[in-house]
């Protein structure tokens, strides 16, 4: 099987990984303030409330619908694949006492391992292999005094699923054209040295059993995200905390630059971007683009980002809790395309 978007590893303990065929308008800006929230309706789940899944569930669909890039059906099938390897991770990291994170099973004896790779996973799940899978974890050792200011794991799955949006490589997969998705949580306590280790592994399935299932924008449109009206948006990126790194000479996670911009269109028509620019109250933050003909990282003599991507990434952190204007013009199989319009950055 050909993968279009091979594996990738974040040191910050995130993964995008993706197997074959993964594929606004204006507004201006109000310095010092930040946009005010944009309702959207996104579909039901059957995630429980107060769920690391539905809080998960809840920023993913928001910034799907909110930026045209389409909304995700639940599916249980994919669930039940992302919940198994949430829990194989914890469990081998616990075993271990090393924090693990990893596409990969390979501890056949373990008792939630169901297949090396994730399309092995979802095939054991009755689902199919056309899937891409983006993962992340965090742990924490914590005395019983402080217990109390731990998130909640609905904060922790919204919080999982921000950091991912927040990246180069696992945006792309979180942004997938496949129409259905699982999530699977998985939260592990143990007592450790008179404190308590937590272990946490948060998984999102997207996947297609066939070609019907597949998202398209449609011919000559173009969808960016973050968009016009998207709030709460991470003010900075660190890029040594993703693997591979798209800035591989910033290996320290003291270096910063501001949250990536993706701009996709349906391949196999070409995107290009010829000018892009980032401003608050007038004043422009430098920027940078990343493509198809500059990605510094490669698979199988092939870049991570295809010829229908693209992303523009300020050079410098931007302020929280502001409001910029974007303002972006290219081409798209050659046609001229001019898109503005005006984010928001939380914390």
């Amino acid at each position: 099987m050909m993968m279009r978007k091979p594996l990738v590893f974040s040191v910050s303990l995130a993964l995008s990984l993706c197997l074959a065929a993964c594929g606004g308008g204006g507004g201006g800006t109000t310095t010092g303030t930040v946009l005010p929230p944009v309702t959207v309706t996104i579909p039901a789940s059957s995630y429980a409330s107060g769920s690391a899944e539905l809080g998960g569930w809840t920023v993913l669909q928001q910034a799907r619908v909110l930026c045209s890039f389409g909304a995700l059906t639940q599916n249980t099938r994919l669930d039940a694949a992302a919940l198994s390897h949430a829990r194989y991770l914890n469990s081998i990291s616990l075993a271990s006492g090393t924090s693990i994170l990893s596409h990969y099973e390979t501890v056949t004896t373990d008792p939630y391992y169901t297949g090396y790779y994730p399309w092995d996973r979802t095939t054991y799940q009755n689902y199919g292999p056309m899937v891409s899978e983006i993962l992340e974890a965090t742990s924490w050792t914590y005395s019983s005094s402080s217990a109390s200011t731990l998130p909640t794991l609905q904060q922790r799955g919204a919080s999982s699923m921000l950091s991912l949006l927040n990246t180069v490589y696992h945006l792309s997969g979180a942004m997938d054209d496949g129409a259905e998705v699982g999530l699977g949580a998985d939260l592990q306590t143990v007592p450790s040295n008179g404190l308590y280790h937590e272990e946490y592994r948060f998984g999102s399935l997207n996947g297609y059993q066939n070609s019907a299932q597949r998202i398209k924008l449609g011919a000559g449109v173009l969808a960016t995200y973050p968009c016009q009206g998207s709030t709460s948006i991470p003010s900075a990126f660190i890029p040594a905390n993703e693997s591979p790194n798209p800035f591989p000479t910033m290996t320290s996670t003291n270096q910063m630059v501001g949250p990536p911009i993706y701009l996709k269109v349906d391949a196999p028509q070409v995107l290009t971007v010829t000018s892009s620019r980032v401003t608050q109250g007038g004043v422009s933050v430098p920027t940078t683009v990343l493509t198809n003909a500059n990605d510094p990282n490669q698979y199988g003599g092939q870049p991570y980002i295809g010829t229908n991507e693209a992303f523009v990434i300020p050079t410098r952190a931007l302020t929280p809790n502001s409001t910029y204007q974007v303002s972006l013009t290219g081409t798209i199989n050659g046609t001229p395309f001019s898109r503005s319009f005006a984010m928001s950055t939380g914390q």
